[in-house]
């Protein structure tokens, strides 16, 4: 049986997915996601030995550019978290969503969700709500 209501809070290197009932009376943590090198600076991202555009003797790719590494990062954070939306929605996980995350990353996800993932959509909040202890998060994010 699918969950009622998936609630994902996130920010640009990390996420956490609830699930929980109609009543929305407990909000079980059903999966954390983490994703580091949007936290890393973007010099040390810059020179890690695994972006095979570093240090190219061409016109600099945007990705070497010192906030862009970094800012890709965090596209491909949140085309991680969207691939993660349209699966739970495949496997009939939940029937309604919740979104909340800063500006720029709920953006960002608005563009990358798929139609249908979006018609699910019931509310979102331009917050950044992932250092709020996981008891807390419900008097934050109100649900009716």
């Amino acid at each position: 049986m699918a969950d009622a209501l998936w609630i994902l809070v996130a920010n640009g290197s990390r996420a956490k997915l609830f699930a929980t009932d109609e009543r929305a009376e407990v909000w079980d943590l059903r999966e954390e996601f983490h994703h580091e090198e949007s936290r890393s600076m973007s010099r040390q991202l810059l020179n890690q030995p695994d972006n095979p555009n570093a240090g190219s003797l061409h016109k600099p790719q945007p990705e070497n550019q010192p906030d862009a590494r970094q800012q890709l990062e965090i596209d491909r954070f949140a085309r991680e978290l969207a691939a993660r939306l349209e699966r739970g929605l495949n496997d009939h996980a939940y029937d309604r969503l919740v979104i909340a995350a800063p500006p720029g990353l709920l953006g960002m996800l608005r563009k990358l969700i798929s139609t249908r993932v979006h018609q699910k959509l019931m509310l979102d909040f331009r917050a950044d709500y992932m250092n709020v202890p996981d008891r807390e998060l419900p008097e934050r994010i109100p649900l009716s």
